[in-house]
Parts: structure tokens; sequence; C-alpha cells
């Protein structure tokens, strides 16, 4: 069993934005994400990469707008991704996933992703697991909240055990 947590990434005036970490883990999700991309000998993923940064910190300022995301989970969960620009968008490019859940246009919870190669994220384990990860941290929150909990006011204090 995983104990999970909500670690502050960024924050500004309107918008809230956090990442998981398993607890004992010396990284958040994002964190490895970002590590595992950032010198990557692939120029192509690099520069995905930096897109999907420049696009975080643009929500930093707009809001999460629910117009940044792609739904990747169901219909009936909050798990996305940040997809690169659709105008970086090629057969090359574009193919970094990084998957979150996003709670309103104020809060949002960074996961991890990965490499996409296949054509659906269902077909590859590494992003199934990934996505499947969220859904079920996102299922613990809807409990919560249906108990009453302000996931807005309290995220910073929840740690969920996640089989």
């Amino acid at each position: 069993m995983r104990k999970v947590e909500f670690e502050p990434y960024m924050f500004s005036e309107s918008v809230e934005i956090y990442t998981i970490k398993i607890k004992g883990d010396l990284y958040s999700e994002y964190r490895k994400f970002f590590i595992r991309y950032k010198d990557s000998e692939d120029d192509v993923l690099k520069a995905d990469l930096a897109e999907i940064v420049k696009s975080i910190e643009k929500m930093a300022h707009e809001g999460v707008l629910e117009a940044y995301f792609r739904n990747e989970g169901k219909m009936n969960d909050r798990v996305c991704a940040i997809p690169v620009d659709i105008a970086w968008r090629n057969k090359k490019k574009g193919a970094l996933r990084l998957y979150c859940i996003r709670i309103s246009d104020k809060l949002l919870i960074l996961g991890g992703g990965g490499h996409k190669k296949t054509k659906t994220y269902q077909e590859d384990n590494e992003l199934f697991e990934k996505v499947r990860f969220l859904q079920v941290i996102d299922e613990r929150l809807r409990l919560l909240e249906g108990d009453g909990v302000d996931i807005h006011k309290e995220i910073i204090n929840i740690e969920l055990n996640i089989d």
C-alpha cells in the first residue's frame, strides 16, 4: 500500500498547483517526470517538456481553465493531460504526456507522465498505470468531497492510502 500526499508546486493569487508525492519517495511524480525528460537525448521530447512547463506557468497566471486540457480518463473522472500546443504538433512533436487531476479552475494536481508511442494511452502499460493511479486518487478525493471535505482548503493536509 502506498501513501500519497500532495506537495505544493506553484501558487498565484488565483491558482494553486500541487503535485502527487508517494510517501518515502525522494521526488514527487511531476519532479520524476521532469527529471526524466529535461536532459533527454531526444530534442523533440525536450521541446515537448518545455511546452508543457510553459503551459503550467501560463495556467498559474490565467487559471486552470478546462480549455488547457484534454480528457484522458473516463467521462466521470477529472483525469486529463496537458497537451502540447496544437500549433506545435506534427508527426514527431507532441508525444510527451503529463497527466493530472483538474479539480477546478483554481486547483490542479500534477501527476506523472511519459512518452506516448501508441495510439492510445491504454495500449502502453506505463501510461495506462499513470492514468489509472490518478483515477484512483480522484475517486478517493471525490469520496472525501462527498463527506464534506473542502478539497480546496484541505488538500495540503490530505494523505491517501492507495493499493
